[in-house]
Formats: C-alpha cells, sequence, structure tokens
C-alpha cells in the first residue's frame, strides 16, 4: 500500500505562515504531502495556495464542508427548516468551490444533524468540560430517535440534489463529533442503502469512532466493516474523556485496526486532523506513531 499524509488545515491555518508557499514549504518540512483542506480559524487563500503548489511535490486531497472542530457543523442544518437548511447547503456549495480551486474532486460531508426537542444539556463528544457515560449519551440517543427517521429523509433528499447538482464532485459521508448527527453508523448504511444509484464514498474519521466506542461501546472496527468498500481516505487523530483532534497515540484509536483497512491497491490518502493547541513539537512523536502502523 501507499499512504499519503496529508495535515488538516484547521491547524494550518493557526501554525502555517501567511505566504502561500512558505505555507506549503511548512507543511512538506515536517513530513506531510499536502493540505487537506476545511473552514478553520483564519481564511486560506486556495487559489494562491494551488498556484503555489504548481512546483512543488504538494497536493489537496479533498475538502471538508465542515468544521471538525466544531461541535454543530456548517451542515447541521440540511435536515433542519428552510432557513438553515439553505445555509448548510451554500456551505456545501462553497466546499465545492473550494474543491475546484485546488483540483480535487472529493468534498466531504457530514449529513446533518437530528434537531430534538427541549434544551439540551451537551451534545459533543469532543467537549472535555462534560462527563459523558453510558446513561447520558443514551438518554440523548433517545430524544433524538423520536425525529430522526424525519432527519434521514431529508438528508437523502439535500445529499441526493447535491449530486445531481454537482457534476465531477464525489461526495463522501462522514461522521462527527455530534451526538445528533444524522451520520451515525445506523444512519450512513441507511443514507447509502436508499441512496444507492449515486457514486457516493466514505470518508473515515478515527477519532469519531474511538470516541463513540468509549461513550456508547460501538466497536471501531464496525464503520470500516460496514463502509469499507467505499473507503476514500482517514482522519487520523486520537480522542479520550479529554477531548478530540489529539495527538495519535494519546487515546484510545487503534491504528493496528485503520491499517488493516488501508485499500493495497491504490494511493490512499489519510489526514492528520488536529486541534490548533497541539503544538508543532509534537509532529516527531506523531509520525513515530503514525509510521509504525503504515500509516
Amino acid at each position: 500500500m501507499h499512504v499519503q499524509r496529508f495535515l488538516g488545515s484547521e491547524w494550518v491555518s493557526v501554525h502555517g505562515p501567511n505566504d502561500p508557499r512558505r505555507l506549503l514549504v511548512s507543511v512538506l518540512e515536517a513530513g506531510f504531502d499536502g493540505v487537506l483542506a476545511a473552514p478553520g480559524p483564519r481564511p486560506m487563500d486556495w487559489p494562491a495556495l494551488r498556484a503555489a503548489a504548481g512546483d512543488m511535490p504538494c497536493s489537496f486531497p479533498a475538502v471538508r464542508a465542515s468544521s471538525v472542530l466544531a461541535s454543530a457543523s456548517a451542515t447541521a442544518g440540511l435536515c433542519a427548516g428552510a432557513g438553515p437548511r439553505a445555509a448548510a447547503l451554500a456551505a456545501v456549495r462553497h466546499a465545492v468551490q473550494t474543491a475546484r480551486a485546488i483540483g480535487t474532486p472529493i468534498v466531504v460531508l457530514e449529513p446533518g444533524l437530528v434537531p430534538v426537542l427541549g434544551e439540551v444539556e451537551a451534545d459533543d463528544l469532543g467537549d472535555p468540560s462534560y462527563q459523558w457515560t453510558a446513561e447520558r449519551g443514551a438518554a440523548l440517543l433517545a430524544r433524538r430517535r423520536v425525529r430522526r427517521d424525519e432527519a434521514l429523509d431529508h438528508a437523502c433528499r439535500a445529499v441526493h440534489g447535491l449530486v445531481r447538482e454537482h457534476a465531477g464532485i464525489q461526495f463522501c459521508l462522514t461522521s462527527g463529533r455530534n451526538v445528533r448527527t444524522v451520520g451515525d453508523r445506523a444512519g450512513l448504511r441507511d443514507l447509502f442503502e436508499d441512496l444507492g444509484n449515486l457514486p457516493l464514498g466514505y470518508w473515515h474519521d478515527a477519532g469519531v469512532a474511538a470516541r463513540r466506542e468509549q461513550v456508547f461501546g460501538e466497536a471501531q472496527g464496525e464503520w470500516l466493516e460496514d463502509f469499507g468498500n467505499r473507503l476514500q481516505g482517514m482522519s487520523l487523530c486520537d480522542a479520550s474523556p479529554d477531548g478530540m483532534q489529539l495527538p495519535p497515540g494519546s487515546g484510545g484509536v487503534d491504528y493496528g485496526l485503520l491499517a488493516t483497512y488501508v485499500p493495497r491497491s491504490k494511493t490512499f490518502p489519510t489526514a492528520l486532523e488536529l486541534d490548533p493547541s497541539v503544538a508543532p513539537g509534537d509532529f516527531a512523536g506523531m509520525r513515530s506513531c503514525l509510521d509504525k502502523f503504515g500509516l
């Protein structure tokens, strides 16, 4: 297998230089093959970055339509009313524009959140200030269940429309850190089944899978077992009760398991998507961890 390792732009936007060429040089010097694009703390000039990458061994494997750092993604409203849905669709269209600007066909999409009645105490599995227990998680999942099927229907319609609207773009469905996501394992299974005539891919988020295992007891490998035949890439970070987007090796992600699902027949992108609080000095240890497993 040949794995290409990329760095998430949310971390890069905080720590990288402003000059596009210097930024890409810093990414290459850190041992990465390029940058995975996503909304971040600092706006990125993607056309300028692609131009700067012209004579360098640097590329952009995909665009995320939403931040991995936020509990409520920019695409949360795909399952909501007209106003929130319009904003979510605008976020996806912006991601498509970015994908075309940097020369990648892949847009990674979290298919929205299930609305629930009443106040929500917490719904972010990556929030280290909230003590998640199996009981707390189950209580929120029970409230989510009330409108889950309705939200799933809205998500199916939205994804179908996006695929038809944007020829040449491959949308890869993924899950998010919010407990209310439509894209839990059962939700993604239903979306892929209902939209079976569309060329949808799957992008695996290792941190989300590990955190759901910690809180809900859902085995990490079941995601890859279910969707491995659609797998187009992986986001690699770690997860624990202390948070998500942590350095590899500091949480509960099973990297040996991940390596067994990497396709042998093609170049495969992995992306290190880190919280900006992670220090640049931690890269040596992270590379060592990933090198051990061929990731």
